[in-house]
């Protein structure tokens, strides 16, 4: 964090006599075009998990979607983002699917793809579950898990990360 503080401190104090150009913005427009932090394409992340259909949460179209069998729970979808990308939002889109969200969401991350950090614990909503983080993450692995089962199939028919 001190390094992001830094880096804010420079670009202001840079601004402020003159010489923006030099320093690179933090955030810049990402490839998925939203503004927010940089994050790979879409189209080179690959998707694993417990869930039917794993890459359907990542292939742009919610008319498919990774979905779970009926009691879920520890379910999980880990995606790789093929470096490491700063970021502090994950939406999950759960498509037409009317309870295809679950009670409770975990979201973990990782660089290694195999130890993970609990980074924050949120409520599942219907349509899209959006969760912020604490605090900007670096990270190239995000394990998004189900801590409590809703009362349907859990559905992703797209996850969006910022």
């Amino acid at each position: 964090m001190n390094y992001l503080k830094k880096c804010l401190c420079l670009v202001f104090l840079t601004g402020v006599m003159g010489g923006c150009e030099v320093v690179s913005p933090v955030y810049r427009q990402s490839t998925g075009g939203y503004l927010g932090a940089d994050i790979t394409p879409k189209n080179t992340w690959s998707v694993r998990g417990d869930l039917a259909n794993p890459a359907a949460a990542a292939d742009e179209d919610i008319s498919t979607a990774a979905r779970s069998n009926y009691g879920y729970t520890g379910a999980e979808l880990i995606i790789d983002l093929k470096k490491v990308c700063l970021f502090q939002t994950v939406i999950l889109e759960h498509g037409t699917a009317k309870s295809g969200h679950c009670r409770e969401v975990d979201i973990s991350t990782g660089v290694d793809g195999k130890n993970f950090s609990k980074k924050h614990v949120a409520p599942g909503t219907r349509r899209f579950t959006i969760i912020s983080l604490p605090a900007p993450t670096l990270a190239r692995y995000v394990r998004i898990k189900a801590v409590s089962p809703g009362r349907g199939r859990w559905y992703i028919a797209e996850v969006y990360i910022q």
